[in-house]
């Protein structure tokens, strides 16, 4: 499925942010790594200019440690002065992001001027904090040469770099103190070997039976005990109590069994703590195998087992912490989807906003025209002059017609679902939607729809209306003072040649353009028109993600988008979708003029309505009486189960969804089928959420209000038989 320009963002983000986070854990070369960092920031946020600047232990000075885009002589040479007035100084100062849209705007702080041969004219900077103890350790920056207004988003996503540079920085830290410490550890096991040559460590003897026959007179000084104390089973007594019972058993196997004796055990030092010492002996054998003497070393290995306890604690503590940044990712991942689909929603939204002002004022009067026709028809029945009757009845009909295209117009543009690619005809959507748009232009724009015969397309129609309708709100906003907004359509052969210069594939295409003769765009604004969140308008007056969902609305329609502009002259957006071939499918029914009641009635099959709509299951109730059926209504679910454990039979549950109380019309259909599973169901409804609709339509046969009295009759007929 093809992607907008800030979904494919995003992902880059996210896929680039994951891979560093590999390298973060795994990488070897802690500069290296920061190159990397540099160069996926970059890439990520189309600037291709980024560095990391490390700050002095003292705070004093910082140098340019690592960096990508930079002219030579700049990464690795470059060393500042940590004063006031410097960015970097600014940044440490406030304790958080700095974002420094424009530097000829900027009166914050002065940039260096190795950034001014460098071209930048924009920046965000990011402090890099030491996990150890918080303190900072640098400022990750990326720069352009642009001005650029950098988001939310892309502050985010440096917090997640820096973090991980920082967890970067904290493993360097713990790797070079355990490899410290490994060396010292070698270090001094090469000693206690060549120590143990050339004067052995503590040496003693034993005779066949296990009995100690002479130790090194250095025992006296470890243990405080005298030689002869020591002599037989003597040892034992030094020996930490936990240990002793494991020592006696290896050394009872290696009696008998002759082979070589190794043991590391806890033995008492003569002031009282215990040590771990690794205790061995070999056996001297005689020509027939017997056992001569056992000859034995002590050798303290207390800070060995004191290094290897703390290292598997430290990876047990490193797995942990990746286990538990993996979740944070995860979560962050989630976040940002949720923030992408509530961001979608918003700006359909906004189109809706738009188009209230304008909605507002014809709703009233068609609620104004319905009102006069039936109190007109009510003035006309009492005086008994019939003949007009039907007059009044087609125009309070086509008034409600009216209303029901508005209202599913608007719950059209502000539902939350999934593209459905229809064949459309293009200039059938243009013409729906003129009213509409002269509506919401207001009076000083002039509209002008110019369609030519140009065949089908294969896209989704509420996208569509939602695409025409931003563009032209656009273009409104365009037009402060009044002028003329044209929407075309026509069909374009592209072939080989100019299918390489407007990069889209040789066929033929229709071309759906909105034009207005506002003030237009530069080529800077022009060049990041379809940027996610980017917008000239004022704070609080747009998203920015309008034309990058309509850019991802075309390319996933198989189509392209092209924007032609003139300060001062005007914008024209031309919309490339392929020729379908395919006849268009029905956009909208009609409603005639007066209901025509099916000729086949009931048999006396009971159905249970619940509306709390007292208008709605009033005329149901009589319609569905006079067909011959048996009725029984409720209000809402509590009373409609009342009445359910009261009748024998029910061959029909009729129902809205929308219901007051705890249990909507959904949850009561699902619990009287889970009741009686062969009971129909048969859902009357205004509801504007798409999933409510598809869950009603799961569960039985679902009618959109308003509805004629005749597709009522014929739905429940459908559904009975």
């Amino acid at each position: 499925m093809n992607l907008s320009a800030m979904e494919r963002g995003l992902l880059c983000q996210r896929r680039i942010l994951a891979e560093f986070g590999e390298l973060a854990v795994i990488g070897e070369d802690l500069d290296a790594i920061l190159e990397s960092a540099c160069k996926g920031a970059g890439e990520a946020l189309g600037t291709h200019l980024a560095k990391f600047i490390q700050l002095d232990t003292d705070h004093r000075q910082m140098w340019v440690r690592s960096g990508v885009g930079w002219k030579p002589g700049v990464v690795g040479h470059t060393r500042l002065e940590l004063e006031q007035g410097t960015p970097e100084w600014y940044s440490l100062s406030v304790d958080h992001p700095v974002i420094a849209p424009s530097i000829a705007l900027e009166r914050r702080f002065v940039i260096h001027p190795f950034q001014e041969e460098n071209g930048v004219t924009a920046f965000v900077n990011i402090i890099v904090y030491s996990p150890h103890d918080h303190k900072p350790i640098g400022i990750f920056e990326v720069d352009s040469r642009t001005p650029r207004a950098f988001s939310e988003s892309d502050v985010d996503f440096l917090r997640s770099y820096a973090s991980l540079i920082a967890a970067c920085f904290g493993r360097f830290r713990i790797t070079n103190a355990i490899k410290d410490a490994e060396a010292r550890l070698r270090e001094s096991e090469r000693r206690l070997r060549i120590a143990v040559e050339l004067n052995p460590q503590i040496p003693w003897t034993a005779d066949p039976t296990g009995a100690v026959t002479s130790i090194d007179s250095r025992w006296t000084g470890f243990s405080g005990l005298q030689r002869e104390d020591t002599l037989g089973q003597g040892w034992r007594e030094f020996t930490h109590p936990e240990d002793l019972p494991t020592v006696v058993e290896r050394w009872g196997e290696a009696l008998v069994s002759l082979a070589p004796f190794d043991v590391q055990v806890r033995l008492r030092k003569n002031d009282g703590h215990y040590d771990w010492y690794q205790v061995r002996a070999f056996p001297e054998l005689d020509e027939s195998g017997r056992c001569q003497h056992w000859y034995g070393t002590v050798e303290d290995i207390t800070e060995r087992i004191r290094l290897e306890t703390a290292l598997r604690e430290w990876n047990e503590n490193l797995e942990s912490r990746i286990s538990e940044r993996t979740q944070q990712l995860q979560e962050e991942q989630r976040e940002r989807e949720a923030a992408e689909a509530k961001l979608r929603q918003s700006q359909k939204m906004e189109a809706v906003g738009q188009l209230t002002g304008g909605i507002a004022h014809d709703f009233n009067n068609l609620l104004g025209s319905i009102s006069a026709s039936l109190e007109l028809m009510h003035l006309r029945i009492a005086a008994g002059r019939f003949a007009d009757v039907a007059k009044y009845q087609a125009l309070a009909l086509t008034s409600v017609r009216r209303a029901a295209a508005l209202t599913g117009r608007l719950l059209a543009f502000s539902r939350q679902q999934p593209l459905d690619a229809k064949v459309i005809d293009p200039n059938e959507v243009v013409a729906g939607l003129e009213d509409l748009i002269r509506r919401t232009m207001g009076p000083t724009v002039q509209v002008r729809c110019e369609l030519t015969s140009v065949g089908s397309i294969s896209c989704d129609l509420n996208q569509l209306e939602n695409t025409l309708l931003n563009l032209s709100i656009n273009a409104r906003d365009a037009m402060p003072s009044g002028g003329t907004l044209a929407i075309r359509t026509r069909l374009l052969e592209v072939d080989a040649r100019t299918g390489q210069d407007k990069d889209i594939r040789p066929g033929r295409y229709v071309i759906i353009s909105v034009t207005d003769d506002g003030c237009g765009m530069d080529e800077d604004v022009l060049r990041r028109a379809f940027d996610p969140f980017f917008t000239t308008k004022k704070m609080g007056q747009g998203t920015g993600l309008g034309l990058s969902m309509i850019y991802g609305f075309t390319q996933q329609s198989g189509g392209q988008i092209r924007i032609h502009s003139t300060p001062d002259v005007g914008t024209t957006v031309s919309m490339y979708f392929p020729l379908d071939q395919r006849n268009a499918d029905t956009l909208t029914g009609t409603m005639t003029d007066a209901p025509v009641l099916p000729r086949d009635k009931g048999n006396g099959e009971v159905i249970l309505l619940v509306d709390d709509e007292t208008g709605i299951r009033e005329v149901a109730v009589d319609l569905l009486n006079d067909q011959g059926y048996t009725l029984f209504e409720a209000i809402d679910s509590e009373s409609a189960l009342s009445q359910f454990d009261k009748l024998d039979r029910l061959d029909l549950l009729l129902t809205d969804i929308g219901l007051p109380g705890a249990m909507n019309g959904l949850a009561l259909a699902k619990t009287l089928k889970a009741r009686r599973p062969e009971l129909k169901v048969l859902f009357i409804t205004g509801y504007a959420k798409a999933e409510g609709i598809s869950e009603g339509a799961s569960l039985g046969r679902v009618l959109t209000k308003p509805f004629k009295v005749d597709e009522l009759l014929d739905c429940v007929k459908a559904v009975l038989d």
